[in-house]
């Protein structure tokens, strides 16, 4: 399979197992009546006039299953044949519209960055599958390995303007909160801290690297998804595990473009 089809293929699996994952954790915190913790639409609803029906109790409780339908979908689409190219883009079509309705239009946040990276995912595959030119099918691929890119960089450029990051007194004072539950013994190891701390902005900030080749590019997702998954244990984090899962292969094909092979 060329690389263009194999990464889209991936992208799709990792981006419906996501979604699914997703849409089933908001229904059962829905179930369990704590989604009004999180989502504001109650709040909100007094300010969207005619439009506050898709933001009422009706489309709150249907929104996560109509999640987990459209996901469904996509995985369909995703280990079937090449003629599911257009039912892929409306399923990643319609994620896309369902994720921005629930997170701006109801919850009222894109909840950091996991989120927005896989509504980036999720546009960019309504693109890669839609029925318009292969240019814009492969820029749509090449645009989420630009943002997964930036997203390392920016925060290692952050990081290492910091001196408490080169310390590890910031990845210190982060795994002290109590929001996440990390045993307490982790933060009192300055001494195991502080190279995890540079390693961090050493990977973050190595990351257009992975454009050299395409052996770079899988040896960079390897260890960032090493990296999410570690993050995703130690914090909580699953979410954006999730999230660069569906876009980390993007990267593969982005280097084989700058290669000249895709």
């Amino acid at each position: 399979m060329p690389p263009f089809e194999l990464t889209v293929r991936v992208m799709q699996l990792a981006t419906a197992v996501a979604m699914l994952i997703v849409g089933l954790e908001w229904h059962a915190m829905q179930r369990r009546g704590v989604l009004e913790r999180v989502w504001t639409a109650r709040v909100l609803r007094p300010w969207w006039g005619w439009r506050a029906v898709f933001v009422g109790d009706a489309a709150t409780r249907a929104m996560p299953l109509v999640q987990v339908t459209l996901a469904t979908t996509l995985l369909l689409a995703a280990m079937l044949d090449d003629r599911t190219d257009l039912m892929g883009s409306l399923s990643s079509a319609g994620l896309a519209v369902t994720l921005w309705h629930t997170t701006v239009r109801i919850r009222g946040t894109m909840n950091g960055g996991s989120d927005g990276m896989l509504f980036t995912v999720l546009v960019g595959l309504t693109l890669a599958t839609a029925p318009v030119a292969d240019t814009l099918q492969r820029g749509a691929v090449l645009y989420v390995a630009a943002q997964l890119l930036l997203s390392y960089l920016r925060a290692g450029l952050v990081k290492a303007r910091e001196r408490a990051w080169w310390t590890g007194e910031a990845l210190q004072a982060f795994l002290a909160l109590p929001a996440y539950g990390v045993p307490p013994w982790v933060s009192r190891a300055p001494q195991l801290l502080r190279p995890l701390s540079v390693a961090v902005i050493g990977f973050e900030l190595l990351a257009p690297f992975a454009l050299l080749h395409p052996t770079a590019a899988l040896t960079y997702t390897a260890v960032a998804w090493c990296f999410h998954l570690a993050t995703a244990a130690v914090f909580g984090l699953h979410r954006f595990l999730l999230a660069w899962s569906a876009a980390l292969p993007s990267l593969w094909f982005a280097s084989e473009v700058v290669r000249g092979a895709a």
